[in-house]
């Protein structure tokens, strides 16, 4: 299946220990979008960070980071209707963290 042309982009900014019933929140959103049948995601596990996840984050001289909660960001890229069909449900799972959504253009989409 190839989604070459306009699409959406649905980034997710959350907490890496965030849990979801006997989970983890980025795992359960992942498995979620697959049922949903989304062409894929991507799972990004960030060094530094504060804000959308967590304020507790501290980084040590030495630039290592020493926290309760990492930064994470899920991104899914496909067809406006199934990503626009995703959200509701995401915001539903989502009790802290931030959503953005953004008009794409796919260059090249072959698995």
């Amino acid at each position: 299946m190839s989604i070459e042309g306009k699409g959406k982009l649905l980034r997710i900014y959350l907490n890496e220990n965030t849990k979801h019933e006997n989970g983890l929140l980025y795992e359960a959103i992942v498995e979620t979008a697959f049922k949903k049948g989304l062409a894929g995601s991507m799972v990004f596990r960030g060094n530094e960070g504060f804000g959308f996840c967590c304020s507790k984050c501290r980084t040590l001289h030495e630039g290592m980071t020493i926290s309760p909660c990492q930064p994470m960001v899920i991104e899914f890229i496909d067809t406006e209707e199934k990503i626009t069909a995703l959200v509701p449900t995401i915001k539903g799972m989502l009790k802290t963290g931030a959503m953005i959504m953004q008009d794409i253009d796919v260059l090249f989409d072959k698995y």
